[in-house]
């Protein structure tokens, strides 16, 4: 019998788009997977244990021999089991919840294939007489778990991972998901736009999940259009006028994705949009196309460049774009600088977050791998030293990745690289709106207005002494003090001890930093011509990183104790300050 993993769902038939609407309908979500699984059960599944998962919905069904006594519905169970974990069905239970003409429609669509890991025939026929086959699905259905769509029930139909069983993805294999999509989806600020644009869509995990007035959602493959025509029939029609997300975001209302194929930017020629969010193939490589999710078919960082200077031209005044990138430089140029290159001299601003940083080595490892290619074989083997050898002749030794956000602005362009190496700050979007925010107000100001505002210091900053033992034997001595943020981005500024004084003495309804640092140079007989001009840049490196906020960025001014409450709300917000 033909292998399962083998097989191709068509997803331009109905039939799948179908079996979204009926899922939907029978409360197949996050939460339903939760009663079946339990957390740890979810979490495995999803970083490619299928044991320990299995090994849960045995305990939590109550037919392991750990079993828990409650009992969950048993049609969430079966959902889970066969859609969630893909695990072989027989044809009865499956039409107990699907009815008979669905299952026939999905076996014909090769959405549901006979199982060839398990018996053809269950052990037991139906009381009629006849066989129940085991059937499997072949596509991948699974819940959105993301901060825009807590109780939206979206659901996103593509291809299987290799998460549950071992596969190779075939060259048009269409990912769902995973990693990428969602960790952009954390990148994106919680606002409604009015018209976005989702470039390279694939399974549609972002046009179906970020809210906006209109989305336009384009692919150059058919494939994922048809899969992201079947994933929206899941998202629920709702008014208006429902209650904001917890984000701060109204997802209210949508209309249908307006769903176009083509080539990058060309479905859109001439369009402009208050957001763009791309996932593009950025994958760096010789240009050849091996899978179309992730090979561009343009050499080193090709695709990273188009998108980033398309995206820049076809912002709204004020829009923003939120992309992933990779960028591949030598010894002889920086990252800041090679991407720097890909923006106009006019028009934008952009904050690049470098989230990592890799030799060539662990690139193609990492990206070998995730074909499912066994390095220790011969042909593992060759593409393992032609692609490092493409690096070598093309003088590439070190390879970036990481996040672009761009703000259309007037004015010259202004290009912010940082390296964010913390661990996973979880959501993210309140802070890049916060970054343009203070971006903005920085760039209308000269010295003199920056010590002529009044400033509150972040709630949740910590200043950090740093002692170590003293040389003579005796005592410790401090060798660091530091200003650090412990939200988000966690930012930290080693400071000096006037620095210290002058952020302490800062409240938004007190006195300015310019009068401030001149009491404290009064006090202690310094220059303060002298002092304020070095402090001047120093206190804008600390707006930058939202450790100082202006007291006119806040909603109002504000005292202590309304700092602390505010800090409580920045908490469950994402750390943003509004």
């Amino acid at each position: 019998m033909t292998d399962p993993r083998t097989w191709c769902a068509d997803p331009g038939d109905p039939a799948l788009g179908d079996l979204v609407t009926a899922l939907t309908a029978l409360g197949y979500r996050k939460d339903s997977i939760l009663s079946v699984l339990g957390a740890v059960g979810w979490r495995e599944t999803l970083r490619g244990n299928p044991a320990a998962a299995l090994r849960r919905l045995r305990q939590m069904t109550g037919s392991g021999p750990q079993a828990t006594p409650d009992q969950v519905p048993s049609r969430a169970t079966l959902l889970t089991e066969a859609f969630f974990l893909r695990r072989p069905v027989t044809r009865s239970r499956l039409v107990s919840v699907l009815g008979a003409d669905l299952v026939d429609r999905l076996c014909t669509a090769r959405v549901l294939v006979l199982s060839a890991a398990e018996p053809v025939t269950a052990p037991d026929p139906d009381p009629a007489g006849h066989p129940d086959p085991l059937l499997v699905p072949t596509v991948d259905i699974r819940p959105v778990d993301s901060e825009f769509a807590p109780d939206q029930g979206v659901l996103i139909a593509s291809d299987p991972d290799a998460s549950l069983d071992v596969r190779i993805p075939a060259p048009e294999h269409v990912p769902g998901v995973g990693r990428a999509p969602l960790t952009l989806l954390n990148q994106v600020p919680p606002d409604r736009a009015g018209k976005l644009l989702d470039l390279g869509t694939g399974s549609g995990v972002l046009a179906l999940t970020l809210p906006a007035d209109t989305v336009v959602a384009t692919d150059i493959h058919e494939r994922a259009l048809d899969f992201a025509r079947a994933s929206e029939r899941s998202v629920l029609r709702r008014d208006a006028g429902r209650p904001e997300s917890r984000s701060g975001s109204h997802t209210g209302a949508r209309s249908p994705v307006d769903w176009r194929a083509g080539s990058w930017f060309d479905p859109v020629r001439d369009e402009k949009f208050d957001r763009i969010v791309s996932n593009p193939p950025f994958v760096i490589g010789d240009g050849t196309v091996g899978h179309i999710y992730r090979d561009s078919g343009m050499e080193l960082d090709g695709a990273s460049r188009l998108v980033t200077s398309g995206a820049a031209e076809h912002l709204c005044p004020g829009g923003t774009a939120h992309l992933l990138g990779a960028w591949a430089t030598g010894f002889d140029r920086s990252p800041a600088s090679r991407v720097a290159s890909w923006l106009p001299d006019e028009g934008i601003r952009a904050w690049v977050i470098q989230r990592d940083e890799v030799d060539p080595e662990t690139y193609v490892r990492t990206w070998l791998t995730d074909e499912s290619v066994d390095l220790r074989t011969p042909a593992g083997r060759q593409r393992t030293l032609d692609w490092l050898d493409m690096f070598d002749l093309r003088g590439i030794t070190r390879i970036g990745m990481g996040y672009l956000h761009l703000q259309r602005i007037d004015g010259p362009t202004e290009v912010t690289f940082e390296e964010i190496t913390t661990p996973d700050p979880g959501y993210f979007g309140g802070e890049v709106t916060e970054w343009f925010r203070r971006s903005a107000w920085l760039s209308d100001r000269d010295a003199g207005d920056v010590l002529a505002a009044r400033y509150a210091v972040r709630p949740t900053v910590a200043r950090e002494t740093v002692e170590l033992p003293d040389p003579s034997g005796m005592g410790f001595r401090t060798v660091a003090l530091r200003l650090t943020r412990t939200d988000g981005p966690r930012f930290s500024h080693e400071i000096d001890a006037p620095l210290s004084a002058v952020v302490a003495g800062l409240n938004p309804r007190g006195l300015s930093l310019g009068d401030t640092a001149g009491l404290y140079c009064a006090v202690n007989g310094l220059d303060e011509d002298e002092f304020t001009s070095a402090l001047c840049p120093l206190a804008v490196d600390l707006v930058r990183h939202g450790i100082l906020l202006p007291a006119d960025l806040l909603d109002d001014p504000v005292d202590s104790d309304d700092l602390d409450d505010r800090d409580d709300r920045d908490a469950t917000d994402g750390g943003s300050t509004r």
